[in-house]
């Protein structure tokens, strides 16, 4: 998984902010103290993990707004995944929205992150300078295991929480000593214990007492058991006496129910059956009658309606009325196309007048338009712009070149006069010359180098400015323009002015050795001298200048009065086309090229207009014809009927034909809806049919399965049943009553559902119980005396000042013990998963991560170290020089130390990321490296880089230079 973009909402000093890390290169992220670089990685973790309500507070944005943001995942099984958070929303719960359009939560998040939180992460992932300077502050003891703790889990938190562990249980217990507040507990049950037995052994009584109460004890709970069962005894004889009446009516209802016949059988709910089948049968009968005579009604009126309809010309009438439609849409589109016609008309006649060309609207036949005669007049008037365009354009350059040639005239006359002359020149080079010989006095060898020098120069010079020459008369035939001209002036007149300089030096020391002056030129001469070549020689460069600039613009003028040239053929051409479209259209010559064509959509326009004209005149006529045929079928229709037709009044025949038609229909519908309402009479009558019959038949069945065949006979054997049935009934109700009144216990010691007892032997049985019970209560009431006795004798021996207060302080010590020994239980336990979940940590990881991490310390301390050992017997790391000598991570250097740490912190991280593939987070964590181990440190993040994504914050400036293409995000 690895982090493609960050975009800040809000959090902290950032709002509204955004970067996109990259996956395969090492992500720097750079600025100064107050930047807020710790504060963008407190946000990733945000992003990732969250916060609480109160450490969100903490980084609501100074500037105001929302605090949250969003990240995203690029994922293999999910592909790209955005995990937003918000303050004020969910609770600052994340919510994940896939790429499928999918919205998941935090727990789905949790599980994409490999189940990691994140106290995990960051001892594995992520790791800062404060973990180095931690690092300093532990004994040389300590520190071995501290960096093998940050090799098994990446923090040493599992060393601060065995030492802790160890430090509780020491303090509690130890197997010798005193100290411990353990070891002086024991000590103090033990002095109790041996006070007590000595109080026990003189009091022999006390047992004997104990046993005496035991016994009674039991002897009382035996009464009380006989007591209890003498109680539930009488209750239940007692409500047998009261239950007797009801016990004998149970009986007597029993006997009759059993003397009643038991063959008799009914139909259940018969009564309301047979009823209800009745009130069925009745209004079926009656709607039999009336659906008879429904349906020879309606009969009569069908035959009355057919004699009515005259299927024959109804047929015929119907066609001619079929063809209405096609009438009344001739007949308005022939008024449609009149006033289509006469507008299109209008229109054509005022967009000619509109046009003000000598032309008629005859004369649009006479004129051809074909398509690309718009083009022709597009291009001609484009054509003259141009012209004109460039014409000015030309006319502009003009006057430019002719002030830029008065602008340089003025330059150069300026200059000149200033000018010294050549003849000045040499003197003064002459003096310069002197004074340097004079102060230099050179041998006579020198003076020959020297003259040999300036004379190779003066013929290198010449040499340079004749080859110059001659290869640029060679380019130019080649590759014609002005910068190859320039550049060949400009290398002819360089070598020149060597050739020339070299020149005058040798005429110089010439001079200086036949005229061996004794005398020479001040210093106040030779500074002038001096001036006055330098203002020499930069006039001379300005006039250069000049004249080059003199020669491009003469060159300019050349090429412009070609272009003027050129220009004037075009026009020529121009005119000669636009002379040959003027004789084609004559109109033309009245309007102004610009105009053309405008003119030509016009003309089209006006042509289209002209053939639509055409078409409407020709559609009408169609019109007018088809409705004339119409109207003339319609006069035939009306004669053979003997109506009288008038052809003025067509679309009041329509509507009587229309009207006649209606009422054919309308008879037609009267006899479907008649033979509709026959059929439906005789479904109904055969369904009244089946429902009588079904309801007779049902009544039928009901009297075969009573067992009669009459109504009356129904009824008899009705109210016999009911007696029976009332009878069963009251005796149901008093078994309920009885099964309420009695328990089975009571029901099954009495026999009631047998017989019923005698009221005498009831009595003497409850007389019996009742002298049972007098004896049991005075039985309990001597055992009760007794034991009070036993108890007041033992209270006096236990209330012993003496006694009681040693048993009291002796259980008050032991029971202190326990939780102590629990406390300390507790402690020991823990201490031992701990141990135990280490040593399987080690076994499983160890080995790997000490491989990788020996490989970065290998290349972090540039070959001196090239081992890193576990000490099986004490658990400690150890390292290895390359000469052979054994350290302890205590005797390295501060910087050595650091390096092995982010050796273990890397070699952890990668390890475990081959399960859990999660972005590292470096914060500033070397700053304490020098630039050699800085180098090699960039070395390695860089490859890490290519495996799992890297985002390193720091302060300082330099570091991109380290690496070979990190993507680098400068921090305000």
């Amino acid at each position: 998984m690895k982090i493609a973009e960050l975009r800040v909402h809000g959090f902290g000093k950032w709002k509204d902010f955004s970067i996109s890390p990259a996956a395969n290169k090492v992500n720097l992220l750079i600025g100064e103290n107050e930047a807020g670089k710790s504060t963008l990685y407190q946000f990733i973790l945000f992003m990732l993990f969250g916060l609480s309500p109160k450490q969100r507070e903490f980084y609501l944005p100074k500037s105001g707004g929302a605090l949250g943001g969003r990240i995203l995942l690029k994922t293999e099984d999910y592909g790209d995944v955005w995990v937003e958070r918000l303050h004020d929303r969910y609770n600052g719960r994340a919510v994940c929205r896939l790429e499928s359009g999918e919205e998941r939560e935090e727990e789905w998040l949790h599980h994409l992150l490999g189940s990691t939180d994140r106290k995990v992460y960051e001892s594995i992932f992520s790791f800062s300078a404060d973990d180095l300077l931690r690092l300093q502050n532990l004994t040389g003891d300590e520190l071995g295991e501290v960096l093998l703790n940050i090799g098994l889990t990446g923090s040493d938190q599992i060393y601060q929480t065995e030492k802790w562990l160890e430090k509780h249980m020491d303090e509690r217990f130890k197997p010798k000593g005193k100290k411990p507040e353990i070891n002086e507990q024991i000590e103090r049950v033990e002095r109790w214990h041996q006070k007590k037995l000595a109080v026990e052994n003189d009091e022999e009584d006390y047992e004997r007492l104990q046993k005496e109460k035991e016994e009674w004890i039991q002897d009382l709970e035996q009464i009380e058991k006989n007591a209890t069962e003498n109680i539930n005894r009488l209750h239940r004889t007692q409500q047998i006496l009261k239950t007797r009446p009801v016990l004998v009516q149970y009986h007597q209802m029993k006997e009759e129910a059993e003397s009643l016949d038991s063959s008799l059988i009914f139909p259940e709910s018969g009564i309301e059956r047979c009823q209800q089948m009745k009130e069925a049968i009745l209004p079926l009968e009656s709607e039999k009658k009336m659906l008879a005579n429904n349906h020879d009604e309606w009969q009569r009126k069908l035959e009355e309606l057919r004699e009515e309809l005259d299927h024959e010309e109804e047929e015929k009438a119907r066609l001619l009325l079929n063809k209405k439609t096609d009438y009344d849409q001739d007949a308005n589109e022939s008024i449609q196309l009149t006033k289509q016609a006469e507008r299109i008309r209008e229109q054509l006649q005022k967009d000619l007048n509109h046009m003000d060309v000598p032309i008629e609207e005859d004369d649009l036949d006479d004129y051809p338009l074909p398509f690309y005669i718009e083009e022709t007049w597009r291009d001609l008037r484009s054509e003259w712009n141009n012209v004109n365009r460039e014409e000015e354009h030309l006319h502009e350059q003009e006057l430019d070149i002719g002030r830029e040639f008065e602008k340089i005239e003025a330059q150069q006359a300026s200059i000149e006069h200033e000018q010294i002359s050549e003849e000045q020149v040499r003197v003064y080079e002459r003096q310069i010359e002197d004074a340097y010989q004079s102060a230099t006095a050179p041998s006579d060898r020198q003076i020959r180098t020297s003259r040999a020098d300036m004379i190779k120069r003066r013929k290198t010079g010449a040499a340079g400015a004749v080859g110059a020459l001659v290869l640029g008369l060679i380019f130019q035939s080649f590759l014609p323009g002005i910068e190859v001209v320039l550049l060949t002036i400009l290398a002819t007149v360089v070598f020149a002015v060597l050739a020339y300089k070299s020149h005058i030096t040798l005429q110089a020391h010439t001079n200086s050795q036949g005229t061996q002056k004794d005398d020479h030129v001040s210093y106040q001469n030779l500074d002038k001298a001096r001036n006055q070549l330098q203002k020499y020689e930069k006039r001379k460069t300005e006039l250069e200048h000049l004249h080059d600039q003199w020669r491009q613009l003469n060159q300019e003028e050349i090429r412009l009065e070609e272009k003027r040239n050129h220009l004037n053929q075009r026009k020529l051409r121009f005119e000669s086309a636009k002379a040959e479209q003027e004789s084609l259209y004559p109109f033309l010559k009245s309007l102004k090229i610009d105009y053309w064509e405008k003119l030509y959509h016009l003309l089209t326009q006006a042509r289209e207009k002209r053939v639509e004209h055409h078409r409407i005149v020709q559609d009408l006529e169609l019109h007018q014809a088809r409705s004339n045929t119409i109207i003339e079928e319609m006069e035939g229709f009306y004669h053979r009927n003997n109506w009288e037709f008038y052809k003025r009044n067509v679309e009041l025949h329509w509507r009587a034909l229309m009207s006649w038609l209606n009422e054919q229909d309308k008879k037609r519908e009267q006899c479907k809806q008649i033979k509709e309402s026959l059929h439906e009479l005789t479904r109904q009558a055969k369904e009244n049919e089946m429902k009588l019959q079904t309801y007779i038949n049902k009544r039928e069945d009901l009297f075969y399965e009573a067992g009669v065949t009459t109504e009356g006979d129904f009824y008899q054997k009705a109210r016999q049943v009911e007696e029976k049935d009332r009878t069963l009934y009251v005796l149901k109700d008093l078994e309920q009553q009885l099964k309420g009144m009695l328990s089975e216990e009571e029901q099954e010691e009495f026999g009631v559902w047998e017989r019923v007892a005698d009221e005498s032997d009831l009595q003497a049985r409850l007389d019996h119980i009742k002298k049972e019970k007098q004896h049991l209560e005075e039985k309990r009431s001597k055992a009760q005396q007794s034991l009070a006795d036993i108890h007041s004798s033992i209270s006096r021996l236990e209330n012993s000042e003496e006694r009681s207060e040693i048993t009291h302080r002796f259980q008050m010590e032991k029971e202190r013990l326990q939780e102590q020994a629990k406390e300390w239980a507790k402690y020991r336990v823990a201490l031992q998963i701990l141990r135990k979940t280490k040593q399987t940590y080690k076994k499983k990881y160890l080995p790997q991560v000490m491989s990788v991490a020996e490989t970065h310390f290998l290349k972090l301390t540039k070959g001196n170290y090239s081992q890193i050992r576990l000490l099986p017997e004490s658990e400690r790391i150890i390292v290895g020089h390359h000469d052979g000598t054994i350290y302890s991570p205590e005797e390295l250097s501060r910087g050595t130390r650091d390096q092995l740490y982010v050796a273990f912190r890397l070699a952890l991280g990668e390890t475990m990321a081959e399960s859990m593939r999660l972005p590292f987070l470096v914060d500033d964590a070397f700053v304490h490296f020098d630039q050699t181990r800085l180098q090699v440190m960039s070395e390695i993040l860089e490859e890490v880089s290519t495996r799992h994504q890297v985002i390193l914050f720091s302060w300082r400036s330099d570091l991109p230079s380290l690496f070979q293409s990190p993507q680098v995000q400068e921090l305000q």
